[in-house]
């Protein structure tokens, strides 16, 4: 089978899909449509799960008809946001059929999404476009599922998919019984804003220091409003952008993984949420301290792996109440089945599924 990933700005979630599949390369061709940087300029490394890679460039419909003719895939395996590549992918005459890989919706948004490119079309219109016009749709959380519902009718094959971790990328843990020596140590790897948004973490960052829990921050790009940030208060450390085996490395030193983000501006999105972060801090061994955002305090409350606060003010007294050790030994059992490797099968079953559905006009010659 031959598969083309579709993406503007690769994400970590394509580089895991890709890495997981490599066991079944016999069977699989990859290859990966973009409109930005490939993996590995994005990330420092990935390109080498993918047979071929295609640059779009400044024309993507043209792009894309190029790609799809020389790479003959069976299917397309597009990721959003935005929706638009989706849409075009389902336009091509006689094309793939098309999975389409819902991280996030616009519509339940109220800031852009932040990759650097402009879209002409409404970006509402291009999401019911996207998730009505695919022959299949995987999403991040049954949460988004039903926010899909609620708005659009979705293809009739949906599949579940976690932002699961690499088995790959999980360090050794700490010890589990460790002792804890002073107030819990907190960190946070990930996006940062400072536009308002649900990265806009600053609030929550201070609100933790000035209760005196150290919180280290690990951005994925550089973060000037968090450097003053740490600057000014006693307890925030911001560390330079590490690879990410190098920060995988680093998270076992912690207590806890810090999840609780911003809902004044795209509350609803975060209901949806299973973000990549809360499944490497499991897989480093870490609980998950999360806010009240509904699919990821469900992921932590109904097994145990951490704790839930409804915001960051308070969160020491809390934090003292948890039962630390036991919450570690939950995620230690719990590390075998929150990564891609376990449930890869499910998406290639899914393809397979899709792939004997097209009509044969949108099948490899």
């Amino acid at each position: 089978m031959r598969v083309l990933f579709l993406q503007r700005q690769p994400c970590i979630r394509a580089l895991k899909y890709a890495a997981a599949m490599r066991g079944a390369r016999g069977a699989l061709t990859l290859g990966f449509a973009y409109q930005g940087r490939t993996l590995s300029g994005w990330y420092g490394s990935g390109d080498e799960h993918f047979d071929r890679w295609f640059p779009l460039g400044a024309d993507p419909a043209s792009g894309l008809r190029h790609a799809v003719a020389e790479f003959r895939p069976d299917l397309i395996h597009s990721h959003n946001l935005p929706d638009a590549l989706t849409v075009l992918a389902l336009g091509l005459p006689g094309g793939p059929p098309v999975v389409h890989d819902a991280h996030d919706l616009q519509s339940l948004r109220r800031t852009p999404y932040e990759d650097g490119f402009d879209d002409p079309e409404d970006p509402l219109e291009l999401e019911r476009r996207a998730v009505e016009g695919c022959a299949a749709l995987v999403v991040v959380s049954a949460e988004m599922l039903e926010a899909i519902e609620a708005r659009h009718r979705p293809s009739a094959r949906v599949l579940a998919f976690p932002n699961l971790a690499l088995t790959g990328d999980l360090p050794e843990p700490a010890p589990v019984e460790r002792p804890l020596e002073g107030p819990p140590r907190l960190v946070y790897q990930g996006s940062l804003s400072a536009n308002g948004s649900h990265y806009d973490l600053r609030d929550g960052f201070r609100a933790a220091a000035e209760e005196g829990l150290p919180v280290d921050i690990y951005p994925n790009r550089d973060a000037p409003a968090y450097r003053e940030l740490a600057d000014r208060l006693t307890g925030i450390t911001l560390h330079e952008r590490l690879p990410p085996a190098r920060l995988m490395a680093a998270l076992p030193a912690y207590d806890l993984g810090w999840a609780i983000f911003n809902p004044s501006l795209n509350g609803p999105h975060l209901d949806t949420a299973l973000p990549n972060k809360a499944y490497e801090y499991l897989g480093a061994g870490l609980p998950i301290v999360s806010g009240p955002h509904r699919a990821l305090a469900g992921l932590v409350e109904d097994r145990g792996l951490g704790v839930v606060v409804p915001e960051a003010r308070g969160l020491r007294a809390r934090l003292e109440a948890l039962d630390l050790q036991a919450a570690r030994r939950r995620v230690a059992a719990a590390r075998p089945t929150i990564t891609v490797e376990s449930a890869i099968g499910d998406l290639l079953a899914l393809y397979e599924k899709v792939v004997a559905e097209a009509p044969a006009a949108g099948r490899a010659a």
